[in-house]
């Protein structure tokens, strides 16, 4: 684990176990500004939004797991982590999902006239949610947009761009596990002040896919909404009841294990 995971920590309320994913117990206000510290101190930053299923895939996948202990800061991305804090920790964690963080530093960058690059989704995609977020965000000044599309013997030309382009702030929309395992890879070589992997969002911010309402989210049942909306996630989505299972059990294990030692 990088001395800089340990440092924030300490500093910032700690770190609570999620089935071996330590995640950062940081409010929305602690992490920007954290950041915002961060880059006028010349540090580089990986920041990891981390939801159930990156979790479960960080249990099932030692090469997922590795990357993630890569990481600079990891804090809750979704309900399902949240909860598991309070169930295992007895922990409140605050929920930042990456599309609200992503933005959050998109906005950030436009009022202090830091570049961002785009990097993800489909074709089109993110020169059409760069177009979406200026009518928000008049200040904005991309850096690059490139697809995710690319092809292994591309890889380089893209670790070139984004190398002579030298943003402030690279937001990666490749799907988790893809964009940790790639950031692990390459971020360092990079270079980048801050870098995100931010799954969906570039959908999101271009208008493509619609984000659950507000009190949805706030009930925990934003995987819901997405998997009405689009189907075909519905495997994924078999990795909630997992992790689930997964959080009782180690909370069952716990208890089963105090009771043995007061007996």
């Amino acid at each position: 684990m990088k001395d800089t995971f340990l440092s924030v920590g300490e500093k910032h309320g700690g770190i609570v176990d999620i089935l071996g994913v330590p995640i950062h117990r940081l409010t929305r206000s602690e992490l920007l500004q954290l950041l915002r510290e961060r880059v006028e101190a010349g540090l580089a930053t990986w920041l990891v939004t981390a939801n159930a299923e990156l979790v479960v895939r960080a249990g099932d996948d030692p090469m997922v797991a590795a990357a993630l202990r890569k990481a600079d800061i990891l804090v809750a991305d979704g309900a399902g982590v949240v909860w598991a804090a309070r169930t295992l920790a007895g922990v409140e964690l605050e929920r930042l999902p990456g599309v609200e963080i992503g933005e959050e530093l998109v906005r950030w960058a436009a009022e202090a006239g830091l570049t961002v690059y785009f990097l993800g989704a489909e074709p089109g995609v993110a020169e059409a949610a760069v177009e979406r977020l200026r009518r928000r965000y008049p200040g904005l000044v991309t850096a690059g947009c490139r697809h995710g599309y690319f092809t292994p013997e591309e890889e380089e030309d893209i670790l070139e761009d984004i190398k002579e382009a030298a943003p402030d702030i690279l937001l990666v929309a490749l799907g988790a596990p893809r964009q940790e395992l790639w950031l692990a890879q390459h971020q360092r070589e990079l270079g980048v002040p801050v870098a995100v992997g931010v799954g969906g969002s570039f959908d999101v911010w271009a208008g493509r896919v619609k984000r659950a309402p507000a009190w949805m989210g706030d009930l925990g049942l934003e995987w819901l909404f997405r998997l009405l909306i689009q189907p075909r996630r519905a495997g994924r989505m078999l990795a909630l009841p997992r992790f689930v299972r997964q959080v009782l059990r180690r909370k069952c294990l716990r208890r089963c294990g105090r009771n043995w030692q007061g007996k």
